[in-house]
């Protein structure tokens, strides 16, 4: 896992509307992964916020910016919405 592959996944992920598809009808984190590791882009959230923050300081025009800040919202709400809810200490496994 790398900023190298995670600012690929920025760059792919802007232009290649099949990929995005593809994570779109992911319903688990592990399918996200399952379809980043296929196309060779696997990367931590780690390495994806150092790659937003990269890609953003080369920007020279504000709405090449804000097209960047739109796809990382996006990747941060498809990333919410895969992670298990936490059941606390009752949980029989049901988020797994």
């Amino acid at each position: 896992m790398t900023i190298a592959n995670a600012l690929a996944f920025i760059e792919r992920g802007l232009k290649d509307r099949s990929l995005r598809e593809r994570l779109n009808a992911a319903t688990r984190s592990r399918q996200r992964d399952s379809v980043l590791e296929d196309e060779k882009l696997l990367f931590s959230a780690h390495d994806f916020d150092e790659a937003v923050y990269l890609r953003l300081t080369q920007c020279r025009e504000s709405e090449a910016a804000d097209q960047i800040k739109e796809f990382k919202m996006w990747w941060d709400l498809l990333s919410q919405t895969l992670e298990p809810a936490a059941c606390g200490k009752s949980c029989s496994g049901c988020c797994e």
